[in-house]
């Protein structure tokens, strides 16, 4: 069992989405081009390498990336890439393909490239992606002048040349990659007038709150109340729970609530423990009483999910 009990919650929750199959991919375009990229659901990265772009997710405002920038979606929705913002109201549907190379090329298929990204996709473990991704931001723009973008990059080229070679061992390499570029990109925090963070990340950047989500992380199974991580935030009761809600936009017992539950759909999946085990390493008093709270919690008895996951280990 991979060990998620301990005090530092953004890797115990990357170590709990379990990365893996990346795919990655040389993107550009010339002249007046856009696309319309269907809703995804999964993780994806851009790297930003030559000239600027476009890019509209669903149906919010625009906005531009130059070279040097990097984004992560990490759950992937609907979104329009394209050269300028007259091209990005009339997107065409079909994606173009792969040259012998690769690489994706946009607009006019004669013309030199005018910009230049490297894109990659990867994947989420399904038990555990529902509950975590929603703590996350839907975008994480980093611009190539902030704080640890130049490590970022050189990550990203890194995948992008493990991806290509597929030399031996290089599953295993892109799996670590993968990991230490989500840690990267969720650990940044955007500089003073820039608009800040919402959830786990806003959390883990005040100073108050991530002593409370360190506690809650390292010590999953003690009866955690409002009042004992108020107490130990040094706030009063009223003034945590609203700062709670206010930074990371659930209450503090549903955070405990949905970190309990992942792990214990992790250890339900992965690692086949029984009722009693995972009620025990999670706080619960009796299996019973964990049964009614992942039932309430997950819409499926743990005996069902655990068979479904039986099932479909058998299926590989």
């Amino acid at each position: 069992m991979r060990d998620h009990l301990n005090s530092d919650p953004l890797a115990s929750i990357v170590g709990l989405l379990r990365p893996r199959t990346v795919l990655s991919k040389f993107v550009s375009g010339s002249g007046s081009w856009a696309v319309q990229y269907p809703n995804y659901g999964q993780p994806s990265f851009c790297l930003m390498l030559e000239g600027s772009c476009w890019m509209q997710l669903d149906a919010s405002a625009p906005f531009l990336m130059e070279p040097g920038d990097y984004i992560l979606l990490p759950a992937t929705p609907g979104f329009r890439m394209g050269s300028d913002l007259a091209a990005l109201e009339q997107p065409v549907t079909r994606i173009a393909e792969a040259s012998p190379t690769g690489e994706v090329h946009h607009g006019n298929q004669q013309d030199a490239p005018a910009i230049r990204m490297l894109g990659g996709y990867f994947l989420f473990d399904p038990t555990s992606a529902p509950l975590l991704v929603s703590l996350l931001p839907s975008v994480i723009h980093i611009k190539a002048a902030d704080s640890g973008a130049d490590h970022l990059a050189w990550i990203v080229r890194a995948i992008g040349t493990e991806t290509q070679s597929q030399r031996p061992g290089a599953d295993a390499i892109l799996m670590r990659l993968v990991e230490v570029m989500l840690i990267e990109a969720l650990r940044w925090q955007p500089p003073a007038g820039r608009e800040a963070m919402s959830g786990l990340l806003a959390g883990l950047s005040d100073t108050r709150m991530a002593v409370a989500l360190r506690l809650i992380h390292a010590d999953v199974a003690r009866r955690w109340t409002v009042e004992d991580l108020a107490s130990q935030a040094g706030m009063s009761r009223a003034a945590f729970a609203a700062r709670f809600m206010q930074v990371l936009g659930i209450p503090p017992m549903e955070y405990v609530l949905r970190w309990r539950m992942a792990l214990a759909k992790d250890m339900l999946w992965h690692d086949g423990l029984s009722l009693g085990e995972v009620a025990h390493a999670i706080g619960y008093q009796s299996a019973s009483a964990f049964s009614t709270a992942f039932s309430r919690s997950v819409g499926l008895s743990p005996s069902a999910f655990a068979r479904s996951s039986r099932a479909a280990t058998a299926a590989q």
